[in-house]
């Protein structure tokens, strides 16, 4: 899954400067025209809303399909492609260019991952390993050179000026890594944390919920019989799919929702708003959480299902999440889950605003595009497609905390829990 504001940094959905796509020159036979036209359809086909975000598609198929017979490469064809998509304004919205073309890769960035931060680029995360890091790159370094000059071929060194945290200017060199994306494994991780003589602290670290995290939810869970407060960190989290329900229906409160994906075919025949009553008459999945069975699920059961969970022991201490603006999709689902029906506190900066559920569909010649083709809505009637996910506690981290090794965010929580568990207001 990818999302709006990530779709504008390129399909990582995860490096603002990483894994940017734009490919070599094609070869001559490509038709244009062609590309388009099978671009156009599988999105006037698949895409979700059957009225595409209140955008005229059919008006701005024609627009396109003008401009789309003076194309002659791959990046022209890119770029046009990527505009007509920007005008739906929707997440998991993108095309993406051959993976490899007359021998080369398309173009990336340097292993770094950076922030706009008072006007500037700063430098979030270097790459562990990366050449970038091992040139002297580090995180609160301002990006003084245009971000331009960190494009180029896989392998190829980038040329650029920083200002370090000593504010000198630096000249590096660093050659043009793909980091960050797929994410590092596991990304489901927890561990228990003594804060006191009697007292533990459960910390989850999850970066993808992608299939197996329910059983991997089951384990944490497990793991943490004996803790008096639970801090869950989804700040690098880029989604996944419903596998994250297992997880929250541990914290959920009584009796416990349930969200619903919906589907092209099903909001066509429904032929209005989905109501309360539509989404209650959705039919229930009994876990099915892996991605094939999430789709199979809704194939079968025309275009809708709906996905509640409930466990015989649920958590019923504090429970902090830390979000930011890279976490996304499925995690903001669990985010809205945890802010709306369980006590959890969330902590750090608004979320990417980019929920709901692609799929890749190959067009040929090798191109693809992913497309929107669920909206996610709760029980309530409540549509949460791209609705970014505000924190309880806002905790911006700045460039003299990167610069100084500090985690405000996670100090933050650890404050609450360890209050939390300090002053008995937990309930085991």
């Amino acid at each position: 899954m990818s999302f709006r504001r990530w779709t504008r940094r390129a399909a990582s959905g995860l490096a603002a400067w990483a894994a940017i796509a734009a490919a070599a020159p094609a070869a001559a036979q490509t038709d244009w025209t062609a590309l388009y036209e099978r671009l156009w359809q599988a999105v006037d086909t698949n895409f979700y809303d059957p009225h595409f975000l209140g955008t005229d598609w059919d008006a701005v198929g024609q627009t396109y399909r003008v401009r789309a017979a003076g194309v002659t490469s791959e990046a022209e064809f890119l770029d046009l492609a990527n505009a007509m998509l920007g005008e739906i304004g929707s997440s998991h919205l993108y095309v993406s260019a051959p993976a490899a073309t007359s021998g080369r890769i398309g173009r990336t960035s340097i292993a770094a991952r950076f922030e706009t931060m008072d006007g500037r680029r700063v430098v979030a995360e270097v790459a562990p390993l990366s050449d970038a890091w091992r040139q002297g790159l580090r995180p609160g370094h301002i990006l003084t050179s245009e971000p331009s000059a960190l494009l180029g071929d896989i392998g190829t060194l980038a040329e650029f000026e920083v200002t370090t945290c000593e504010d000198r200017p630096l000249s590096l060199q660093a050659r043009r890594e793909q980091a960050f994306w797929p994410p590092e494994g596991p990304g489901f991780r927890w561990s228990r944390i003594r804060t006191g003589a009697d007292a533990r602290l459960g910390y989850m670290r999850i970066d993808r919920f992608d299939d197996g995290a329910a059983e991997l939810a089951d384990q944490a869970m497990a793991a943490f019989d004996d803790v008096g407060a639970i801090v869950i960190d989804l700040r690098g989290n880029s989604g996944g799919n419903v596998s994250s329900l297992r997880l929250a229906s541990y914290f959920a409160h009584e009796p416990v929702p349930g969200v619903i994906l919906m589907s092209r075919p099903y909001l066509e025949a429904l032929g209005r708003p989905a109501t309360p009553a539509d989404l209650a008459a959705a039919p229930r999945i009994d876990r099915g959480y892996t991605g094939g069975a999430v789709f199979e699920a809704i194939s079968r059961h025309g275009g809708a299902a709906f996905w509640t969970e409930a466990v015989d022991t649920p958590f019923t201490g504090p429970v902090v999440v830390l979000i930011g603006p890279e976490t996304g999709s499925a995690a903001e689902g669990f985010a809205w889950f945890m802010r709306e029906h369980t006590d959890a506190r969330l902590i750090g900066e608004e979320t990417a605003g980019a929920l709901l559920s692609g799929d890749r569909f190959d067009l040929g010649d090798g191109w693809s595009v992913t497309i929107p083709v669920h909206g996610l809505w709760g029980a309530d009637g409540t549509d949460y497609g791209d609705r970014a996910v505000p924190p309880h506690t806002p905790v911006v981290t700045g460039r003299d905390d990167l610069c100084a090794g500090r985690d405000p965010v996670l100090e933050e929580a650890f404050r609450q829990a360890e209050s939390d568990i300090s002053t008995g207001a937990v309930a085991r």
